[in-house]
């Protein structure tokens, strides 16, 4: 855990540099992702064996400390030589005016979307990739369906109801929960009409609750919510961008899931994560073509300006559409980890200690 935290330090201190350096684009995504990634780290550790510190313990701690020393200090000596050794002009001065030419201000986003946009088509493709390799690794019978969920029978009656102990597979049938016998008509009714709030309350264990982070989590989900899309129509001209708003709008899922667990994830997010990385690719990379309608060349951008009362002159473009997709892509990609590393691990973690817990009551009898 320590060299997790010690390479997330690592990360966050490019954001200072990056904020220091006049690059708040660059800045907010860096510190998007090192978050992401530090829940990633945690959520694959927790599979690790207990005594994995003890049964391999660390060997020549010195030495390799010493060979990280050395490795850091050669590598930052190498990039100050780099950038006093510059002898070609900087192409950074006519980005400006491409930029403008591309109808945005952001040169960040208007080179991701539009000047560079076989590049990022080409990296969207390896997140799909890597989502269906992680699920690949997680799921056994199949990766299909979205994270589980309370039973939506058109009555929501057992959706109030206690989860079964042991729960479906995220790629099955959703639980059923059983009726609570001799129930009266009157609380039937009650309990048809009556909305939960907190689902961790039916779906978690009382001492792995926090109410506090329950109530600040589901009050701000939808606001980060609304930012993530915010981010995503403003990056052609501001700081954000599809990539940014999609990770705003994961870590929005990833509070959700750590609050209230998987059935939570399943009721913040009720989708196939699989439908909204294919959705993101397909759009992505309709775009290339699109423009071949108009007589352009492959993801040359086209614009079209329209007058909106109140708003006034609303401008879209081709790459806006590729910055969707691209919000799409980085949204599936951190709904099918948390469902395959989060969810799926849960379950199998909770099947494991039944299967112990009744081994145990079997040796005592």
């Amino acid at each position: 855990m320590t060299a997790v935290l010690l390479v997330s330090v690592t990360g966050y201190g490019l954001v200072l540099i990056f904020g220091m350096s006049g690059a708040p684009d660059l800045a907010l995504t860096q510190a998007l992702v090192e978050t992401i990634v530090l829940v990633v780290f945690v959520l694959v550790m927790r599979r690790l064996p207990k005594q994995i510190a003890t049964t391999h313990p660390p060997v020549h701690r010195l030495g390799r400390a010493l060979i990280g020393a050395l490795a850091g200090t050669v590598m930052g000596v190498i990039g100050f030589i780099a950038l006093g050794a510059r002898t070609a002009p900087d192409i950074v001065d006519g980005l400006a005016e491409r930029a403008l030419e591309a109808h945005g201000t952001n040169i960040v986003n208007v080179m991701l979307v539009d000047l560079r946009a076989w590049d990022t088509l080409g990296e969207i493709s390896v997140l799909v990739a890597v989502a269906t390799g992680v699920a690949s690794l997680i799921f056994v019978s199949g990766r299909t369906g979205g994270a589980p969920r309370l039973d939506e029978r058109p009555d929501r009656r057992n959706r109030l109801r206690p989860v079964p102990e042991t729960a479906s597979s995220i790629g099955g049938a959703r639980p059923r929960l059983a009726d609570v016998e001799g129930e009266s008509d009157a609380a039937a009714e009650a309990a048809a009409t009556r909305q939960t709030w907190l689902l961790a309350g039916r779906t978690l264990s009382p001492r792995r609750r926090s109410i506090l982070i329950e109530v600040l989590v589901r009050l701000l989900f939808h606001p980060a919510i609304v930012v993530s899309v915010f981010l995503l129509f403003v990056g052609h001209n501001a700081p954000g961008g599809g990539f940014a708003g999609g990770l705003l709008a994961g870590l929005a899922l990833v509070a959700r899931y750590l609050a209230g667990g998987r059935y939570e994830l399943g009721e913040a997010a009720p989708v196939d994560a699989g439908h909204l990385l294919g959705t993101g690719l397909l759009l992505a990379a309709g775009t290339a073509t699109s423009s071949l309608f108009f007589g352009l060349a492959v993801f040359e951008s086209s614009w079209f300006e329209t007058e909106v009362p109140l708003l006034g002159t609303i401008s879209i473009g081709t790459s806006t559409l590729f910055d969707i997709g691209v919000y799409l892509v980085v949204v599936g990609l951190v709904l099918d980890i948390l469902r395959s590393l989060g969810a799926e691990v849960d379950r199998q973690q909770e099947e494991n200690e039944l299967e112990q817990n009744g081994a145990e009551t079997e040796v005592r009898a």
